[in-house]
């Protein structure tokens, strides 16, 4: 089953795509919240939007240097935003924290993987998802499509039941190469998404569909 995630804060952007039924839900970060101008206060607010039109799951990222803090700010969102999925950063406090988490039964997502050998931990606890950053890594100087791929490998041995929820993506053509090779989980921001269903010879082809029918149209008047 592909699940396809909105990757952003800016309900203009993101509104018009959850209309259409075709997302599972909505991830944000302290980065994009920031560049959306969303603060803590208004968060509760973008969070109800968000479900209002249609997203099934909204993730919001806790933050903290410690365990204690990681807990108690995942606490705070889970207050003020209900039922929201928790991203939690890769380490070994946060994999402490996806742990309990899961035992309250709230929906987790690791972030900031960088390297096909943090899916072990991942495993271990039981975090329903773990979002590689394929670009970033990309950026400095790793192959992050064959990075992926190999956590996505290294999860189908383990019959795990965590998924990649694939982040950090550059182009339409890395999310054909990575789901061809067996993942199925993506957050894509906006205008990632329109590459994946532009294409000039599509486009091209509407043109001639619509003048045609023009015609026939014509015809039958």
């Amino acid at each position: 089953m592909l699940d396809i995630f909105i990757d952003s804060a800016v309900q203009e952007d993101v509104l018009p795509l959850l209309e259409t039924g075709l997302f599972s839900g909505v991830t944000t970060n302290p980065t994009l919240l920031r560049q959306a101008g969303v603060t803590l206060d208004t968060l509760p607010d973008l969070v109800e939007t968000l479900r209002s039109a249609g997203a099934r799951t909204v993730f919001a990222q806790t933050w903290g240097s410690t365990p204690d803090e990681l807990a108690e700010h995942a606490a705070l969102l889970r207050e003020r935003c209900g039922e929201v999925g928790i991203k939690v950063p890769v380490g070994v406090a946060g994999l402490a924290l996806v742990r309990r988490l899961k035992a309250e039964q709230v929906p987790t997502l690791l972030t900031g993987v960088y390297k096909r050998e943090q899916i072990l931990p991942a495993i271990q606890s039981g975090a329903d998802w773990v979002a590689p950053y394929v670009g970033r890594m990309s950026d400095n100087g790793r192959d992050g499509v064959t990075q992926t791929i190999g956590m996505q490998r290294v999860l189908d041995a383990a019959g795990s039941s965590t998924r990649l929820l694939v982040a950090s993506i550059r182009s339409a053509a890395d999310v054909a190469d990575m789901a061809e090779a067996g993942v199925d989980g993506f957050t894509i921001s906006p205008a990632r998404w329109r590459e994946l269903v532009a294409d000039e010879l599509t486009d091209a082809a509407m043109d001639v569909f619509e003048a045609h029918m023009r015609d026939v149209v014509a015809q039958h008047i």
